[in-house]
């Protein structure tokens, strides 16, 4: 992998971290409901994203259902999920992303994962879950299915973007936003309550909010991590997204003033080390071709 594919994949980690501290915030200390506040980040990607919507792609039918499962489908059924799962075992359960990812493409891309780069998987896997485990906080919640459907959603759309020919990032982020608002515009109207009145209430913070998840987290992390898909191997990109829980600790020790111990120390270590092996295993992909 390009050294510099690899900065920016980490950057859209970090972000993706920060994005999961600000939504704490967003959602839970100033009520935001979420269906709506999404609908709303969405809102903004398509609306700046609105001139690359046409002309229509040949694959257009591969572009909508990779755009409907990476936004809409997987932030509602997690938005869904984490209304009664704990945060905790909703991260957790939050890496199933990476088995599903593998052996989707493993059946349908036909790629290959390599000893090295399963034993790398594998130790990224354990320093997750090694550093947001908390003994006696993982519950059965039905919840927690939501949540992994969620995941295997954006693992489903990671396989399906390989297939959508020549588009660019803009035009994929265009129609995920336009899908998005649909999808979660009915679901914010079907299921939420009071959304304009705690808008207001939230003021300038809802703005905050949607310039960092919209521009930030959609536009560009969501816009490069759709250019490496295009470019490397899905079981190399994806496994690497294991950095986002990594730096959202790191961001809630630093902003929340989350414990930081030797729990933390030992995954950071297992993670980053494991990062490397499967990052330096990397190769160009090529286009993948569905008949």
């Amino acid at each position: 992998m390009r050294f510099l594919d690899f900065i920016v994949l980490c950057l859209c980690c970090l972000i993706w971290g920060g994005n999961f501290v600000l939504s704490k915030w967003m959602l839970t200390d100033l009520g935001l409901p979420p269906f709506f506040f999404a609908c709303a980040r969405f809102a903004v990607v398509s609306l700046l994203m609105s001139p690359f919507l046409f002309p229509l792609p040949k694959k257009f039918g591969f572009l909508c259902m990779a755009a409907l499962c990476v936004g809409a489908l997987h932030l509602a059924l997690l938005y869904t999920g984490l209304k009664t799962a704990p945060a905790s075992s909703g991260s957790i359960v939050g890496q199933t992303l990476i088995p599903f990812a593998t052996i989707l493409s493993v059946i349908f891309l036909k790629e290959h994962i390599g000893l090295k780069r399963g034993l790398g998987i594998l130790g990224a896997l354990v320093g997750v879950i090694v550093l947001i485990y908390q003994p006696g906080d993982f519950a059965l919640d039905v919840g927690l299915i939501y949540v992994m459907m969620a995941f295997l959603m954006l693992a489903i759309g990671s396989v399906l973007i390989k297939g959508v020919g020549e588009v660019s990032p803009w035009q994929y982020l265009a129609w995920m936003g336009v899908l998005a608002v649909i999808v979660l515009g009915v679901a914010s109207a079907l299921f939420e309550t009071d959304q304009i009145a705690l808008a207001k209430k939230a003021n300038w913070k809802m703005g905050v909010g949607i310039f960092y998840t919209a521009i930030l987290a959609s536009l560009f992390a969501h816009g490069q991590y759709f250019r490496l898909l295009k470019t490397y191997d899905v079981t190399l990109i994806v496994p690497l997204t294991m950095m986002t829980p990594f730096w959202g600790v790191i961001l809630g020790v630093l902003m929340r003033g989350e414990p930081f111990g030797t729990q933390f120390i030992v995954g950071a270590v297992l993670i980053s080390v494991s990062v490397y092996v499967i990052a330096r295993r990397g190769k160009i992909a090529t286009e993948v071709v569905y008949e």
